[in-house]
């Protein structure tokens, strides 16, 4: 597969796809069918879904939490497991930051997105341009 047809999977994308009530939801869901019409390779995190787990548990319910875990379990969904070379490097990055934009989730993101030559990033949030990764739009 090429770069191109590669994204990174954000916590708020995930969790806005799965609560339907979610006002994203429209929107994540048409992310997802555009991944499966184009055969993106999707990837994310286990902090992210250790985040996303943790947040559906709190405020849909544990049933939905647990069910997303199943589901992400037998997907095909690529799981980053970052490395001490990984958290050094997200750490290294965050403490840099002179803007105050970057969460250390989000750097320890674009590290992996980066080593692993993933170019977008699927998030409803800002997103601080490093590594020279971008936001994923669907293309009209």
């Amino acid at each position: 597969m090429t770069e191109q047809n590669k994204v990174y999977l954000a916590g708020d994308v995930i969790y806005a796809f799965i609560d339907r009530t979610h006002a994203k939801h429209d929107q994540a869901a048409a992310f997802f069918r555009y991944f499966s019409m184009e055969n993106y390779q999707l990837a994310t995190d286990v902090v992210t879904l250790y985040d996303t787990f943790t947040i559906l548990s709190q405020d849909v319910s544990p049933t939905i939490a647990k069910d997303f875990i199943r589901s992400m379990y037998i997907s095909s969904v690529t799981i980053f497991y970052p490395t001490e070379a990984d958290m050094k490097a997200a750490l290294k990055t965050y403490l840099s930051d002179k803007t105050g934009d970057l969460t250390l989730g989000k750097t320890l993101m674009a590290v992996l997105a980066d080593k692993n030559r993933i170019p977008q990033i699927a998030t409803f949030e800002y997103i601080h341009a490093v590594f020279g990764l971008s936001i994923f739009y669907i293309p009209l």
